[in-house]
Formats: structure tokens, C-alpha cells, sequence
């Protein structure tokens, strides 16, 4: 059936189905250039929600779903589809394996008829043409004058599920991946990674959370970069020209930050769109890296990010994610962990995790303060203490020294410099020091400290 051509309607022809058939066709016809020059891969899952009591049981049941199929079928369930359930016993044959499943929607073929009369969605689930209708169909009102309702026949989709090992022999559908099955231990279940293709972000909420996911790790690390803007505190201290790499880091997370806030507060996204962003920040980002150019190439030969692939977006987004989170490290500065001193019983204590402990990690004491440099300085290497609150005690009774502090006259690499504060590396190698580590605690005793003191414990690869 040529759906290209146009019906010449004239007086006196005599009206066929065939008619009305191919002016439904030629009106989907007409809107072909639309939807080609629009947005590409505008094609499958806008909602999906399948059973997971029914998958450990071996079924595939829809309970919900929203398909776009390639040919343009616009598929609502419940609304206007049949769906069966069907068993994936006997099909899924390699049960250690992954094992994809499909639901497809048969071509229309003009060869032969294209919808089956049934008396139940059961039926109109079973049938085997592209169209089900229902012989008892619920009456319709008259929209538009008080004319008696009449019973309309309606064509309902008949969505079929299908598995991965039928594929090789099936012909004349359009299918539409949804989900991977997966053994875990003795229960079978839904892959949490699974991403089908979607014409919306919204389609699977695996991709939805990814790009969150990313967006949150940029924004963190946008917020970390903000203490290397020009504060008022900072215009008070000498400017580090080693700084300007991370103001123009900054500037490439605060241009892409807002944008991907902006691409995640709808549903309605298409994939494309939000992966050519990734994109466009992994070649930006890049600029500040020595392993990577701007397609996510490494210099060791390792592949960059894939072009899009709208039957593997979860390959696409989380190569883009581990990409992201790289090319962040290379470039964002800091402590690899922080601990604030707050005081209580006569010290400023924190606890340190035994995550802190590592012999690549360098540890800093950094207290803030707007007494004069020469006295606190002075004050905090002769007068202070900084030990486990085990043996801070012990200290003090025999006037014997803390851990052994060096001031750094700078900001040690990775730190922000800021008015006001000062910098000590702490010595690792001691007795005082194994006993911190053993504690898990850190204390800072001194007698005459100032009222707006602040103090913390940084955390610095090495």
C-alpha cells in the first residue's frame, strides 16, 4: 500500500476501508520529514514499570509502560495495547549468562490482514497480527451535539514479549529492549544497571540517576574550587599566580554545573542531548590534563567516550561518568579528608577515622585566627600541644612537647591560601604519633588560646 500518494476524494466514489486506511497512512506519511529532521534516536521507553515478584518467579509481566517503537508507534499500557505475560522457564537456557528480553510490535505487512477481532484482552494478547479488536466495546457519547452514544470498535497494539535466544529466527516485528535478567545466587532478578533506549531521560530512572549522579560530583567539586576565587579574605594575602589553573577550572565547572541542574529538573530530556553535554564538558575539562585529549583518549591507548549508542546508553553514560570523575581528580584540589577540632573538655579534639591513615597521606594542622602572625606561630609551636587526648594528660603533668609541628610559611599545595590562617605540617614518624593512629583521636591543648581560634586537621596525598 503506497501511503506516499494522496486520496483523490471526489463526488459519487463509492467509500472503502482501503480509503480511510491510506489517508491514516498518508497523514503519518506527512509528518515523516518532521520526525526525521527532529531530534535522531527519537525511539523507545518513556515509562516502564515491570514486576520484580513476577521476574523471581520467571515471568515477565508489565505492569506499566509508555513505547515509542522505531516505525513510530505510539504505545501507552494499560490504554491502547494488550500485553501478555509470558515465562522465560524454558528460553533463558545459559542461566548463568545475562539474558535480555524484548517487547515487539509486528510490522504492518500489506499482504495480509493486520488486526484479529477478539472477545477479551486475553485474546487480543494472543493474537498474531500488528491490531486487536474488541467485539464488546464500551459505548461512546456524542461530543458535540446530544446525538445517542454509539458503540465505536477501537484498535488495540498487540505487544508481545520476546527473549534474546528467539531474535536469530524472528522477523517482521519492531522491537524495543526493556530489561536484563540476572542470577543472583539462587533468585533471579532485574539488572539495576539495565538502561533501555528512552526517548526521555525519564524513561529509565538508572539513566536519570546517573546524571545526577554526575551532576552532584561536579557540583561538589565546584564548591571545593570556590575557596580559590577572590574573596575579600583572599584579596588581603599575597596572589598566587600557581592558582590561576584552578580560577579557570572553576570557570569550566560553574558554565557546566548550572546546565546539567537544568537538564535533570524535567523528564522530558532526550539522552542525545544530555550526552553531547557530557561530552562537550569531558573535551573542556580535558584542558586540564595530561592523560586525556578532548574525546576522552588516555595517552597509554585506553579508548575515549564512545559515540552515542541508543541501544547501549548505560555503556555511554557510565564511560562518560568514570571519565567525568578522572578528569576531576587530575584537576580539583584539596584535602583527601578534613577533620574540624571542636573543643571540649579543656582541647580541641576530632576523631580520625582509620580511612585518614595512609602512608601516601600527609597530615596538616591549620588553625585560623586574626592575632598577630609572629605571636601565634610562636604561641602554637612553644606553648601548645598536639597529641592523642590519651596522652595529652601525660604531657602536660611531666611539661613534655606534643607532636612535632613544622610551620609552613605557604599554603601547602592543594590548600587554598586565606588571610588569617597558618599552616603546620605534622611530623608522622614517633611514638605520639603511632598512639594517634591506635586512638583514632587527635587533641590540641593550649592554655592561652585566642577566643576565634579555629583549627582542623587536613589530609594530603602525598
Amino acid at each position: 500500500m503506497e501511503d506516499n500518494k494522496a486520496i483523490y476524494w471526489h463526488q459519487g466514489m463509492f467509500m472503502q476501508p482501503q480509503h480511510f486506511q491510506m489517508a491514516d497512512l498518508h497523514g503519518q506519511f506527512r509528518n515523516k520529514p518532521l520526525l526525521e529532521s527532529g531530534l535522531p534516536h527519537f525511539w523507545g521507553v518513556g515509562e516502564l514499570i515491570l514486576s520484580a515478584s513476577a521476574a523471581s518467579n520467571r515471568i515477565i509481566e508489565i505492569e506499566r509502560a509508555q513505547l515509542l517503537f522505531p516505525d513510530r508507534s505510539y504505545v501507552e499500557y494499560p490504554g491502547n495495547a494488550a500485553i501478555a505475560p509470558r515465562s522465560f522457564d524454558s528460553a533463558w537456557i545459559e542461566g548463568d549468562k545475562p539474558f535480555n528480553v524484548y517487547l515487539g510490535i509486528k510490522k504492518l505487512n500489506d499482504q495480509e490482514k493486520n488486526a484479529t477481532q477478539a472477545d477479551s484482552l486475553a485474546e487480543a494478547a494472543a493474537a498474531p497480527t500488528r491490531f486487536a479488536s474488541l467485539s464488546n466495546t464500551p459505548e461512546v457519547p456524542d461530543l458535540y451535539s446530544d446525538g445517542p452514544p454509539s458503540q465505536v470498535r477501537t484498535l488495540l497494539h498487540v505487544v508481545k514479549v520476546f527473549f534474546e535466544s528467539e531474535l536469530e529466527n524472528l522477523q517482521g516485528y519492531d522491537l524495543i529492549p526493556i530489561a536484563r535478567l540476572v542470577r543472583d545466587g539462587d533468585t533471579i532478578k532485574l539488572a539495576d544497571n539495565f538502561i533501555p533506549p528512552c526517548y526521555t531521560l525519564g524513561g529509565s530512572e538508572v539513566l536519570m540517576r546517573t546524571i545526577r549522579d554526575i551532576r552532584d560530583e561536579l557540583s561538589g567539586r565546584t564548591r571545593q574550587l570556590q575557596e580559590y576565587k577572590s574573596p575579600r579574605e583572599m584579596q588581603k594575602a599575597e596572589f598566587d599566580a600557581s592558582y590561576m589553573v584552578f580560577l579557570l577550572a572553576l570557570r569550566s565547572l560553574n558554565r557546566a554545573s548550572p546546565y546539567l541542574f537544568h537538564l535533570t529538573e524535567t523528564r522530558q530530556v532526550h539522552p542525545w542531548m544530555a550526552y553531547g553535554a557530557l561530552r562537550q564538558l569531558i573535551g573542556e575539562l580535558s584542558s586540564f590534563s595530561e592523560r586525556f585529549n578532548m574525546l576522552g583518549e588516555a595517552s597509554d591507548g585506553t579508548p575515549g567516550l564512545p559515540p552515542y549508542d541508543h541501544t547501549e546508553l548505560n555503556k555511554c553514560f557510565s564511560r562518560a561518568h568514570a571519565l567525568i570523575s578522572n578528569l576531576l581528580n587530575e584537576i580539583t584540589v584539596g584535602p583527601e579528608f578534613l577533620a574540624i577540632l571542636e573543643y571540649r573538655d579543656g582541647y580541641h579534639a576530632a576523631e580520625l577515622p582509620h580511612t585518614f591513615f595512609d602512608r601516601r597521606n600527609r597530615f596538616y594542622l591549620v588553625v585560623r585566627t586574626e592575632q598577630d602572625p609572629k605571636w601565634v606561630a610562636d604561641a602554637l609551636l612553644n606553648d601548645a600541644r598536639l597529641a592523642s587526648p590519651e596522652d595529652i594528660p601525660g604531657l602536660v603533668s611531666h611539661a613534655l612537647p606534643g607532636l612535632e609541628l613544622i610551620h609552613m610559611q605557604v599554603a601547602p599545595q592543594g590548600l587554598p591560601r586565606r588571610a588569617y590562617s597558618y599552616y603546620f605540617r605534622i611530623e608522622q614518624i614517633s611514638q605520639l604519633w603511632d598512639s594517634v593512629e591506635r586512638h583514632g583521636a587527635i587533641a590540641l591543648q593550649w592554655l592561652d588560646a585566642p577566643d576565634d581560634l579555629k583549627a582542623e586537621i587536613v589530609v594530603l596525598r602525598r
